[in-house]
């Protein structure tokens, strides 16, 4: 048996050194020295002095844990991670995480159910790029599955729609072929189904202005002229009207903008 000699605060606020029989032993949290009630004058055996230093691993593991989760929900793997990068060993670990969900602080479901709600408003993402960042977080396929429930196909159209406005707005000077095609990939790439990116394309009326296509065009035609000028009159002609096939304008449109180019002078 030992005698707990001394209880002495240190310097960081809630933390305590106990002294047995004189001598320095092992510093413990306020929580601990209530659990257990430690006071100056009480004996303890070999187990006992165990089952404190043991239960102040898990104190300790705790707050690293209850601090990670004061800013934002977590997933269970997101914890252990941090616990890990802190040095806590294994077992103390799966100790924190039981009392954690234990105590309702650590659900993958409800943080799944948040994500999902949350990514429907905020930067927004499909089911597919949702599903692939929840799994990411360590978050099992049936709860990711059970969790997209919540996003229904017609808040998909939606969400994907207003993204398809923004996306049309940024490619306004594309060719209406290479810009209908880059808002389809913008939206597939953000985790919505081809067949929905495809639904919001006839949805939204992307066709430019016939003006603005042969502005576009034109404006395309002169840069690629300018990048092109060393060559042959003859040779940048055709180099710049198969450049503007490849970026989606019409044979028409193409004529015009050539047109209103004289190549022979830029030689």
């Amino acid at each position: 048996m030992k005698t707990i000699t001394k209880i002495a605060t240190q310097k960081r606020a809630g933390r305590y050194n106990l002294d047995l029989d004189g001598h320095f032993a092992f510093g413990v949290s306020e929580n601990i020295i209530a659990k257990f009630g430690l006071i100056k004058g009480r004996q303890l055996d070999a187990q006992m002095i165990e089952t404190i230093k043991a239960a102040e691993l898990v104190d300790q593991g705790l707050k690293i844990a209850l601090n990670y989760l004061s800013p934002a929900l977590r997933t269970e793997k997101q914890v252990r991670d941090r616990l890990k990068q802190k040095k806590v060993d294994e077992e103390v670990i799966d100790q924190v995480v039981a009392h954690l969900q234990g105590q309702q602080l650590l659900n993958d479901a409800v943080y799944a159910k948040h994500f999902v709600a949350t990514k429907q408003v905020f930067n927004p993402k499909g089911p597919r790029g949702i599903a692939q960042e929840l799994k990411q977080a360590g978050v099992a396929e049936e709860i990711v599955d059970e969790a997209l429930l919540d996003y229904s196909e017609e808040s998909q159209f939606d969400v994907a729609l207003k993204m398809a406005e923004k996306m049309a707005k940024t490619h306004r000077r594309d060719s209406t072929v290479i810009r209908q095609q880059k808002v389809v990939q913008g939206l597939v790439q953000k985790g919505f189904s081809f067949d929905l990116a495809n639904q919001v394309i006839n949805e939204l009326d992307l066709e430019n202005d016939p003006e603005d296509e042969q502005e576009n065009a034109l404006r395309q035609a002169e840069k690629l002229a300018n990048h092109h000028r060393r060559l042959a009159a003859k040779d940048r002609y055709y180099k710049v009207k198969s450049n503007l096939y490849a970026k989606g304008y019409r044979g028409e449109v193409i004529d015009w903008a050539l047109e209103q180019i004289d190549f022979d002078d830029q030689e």
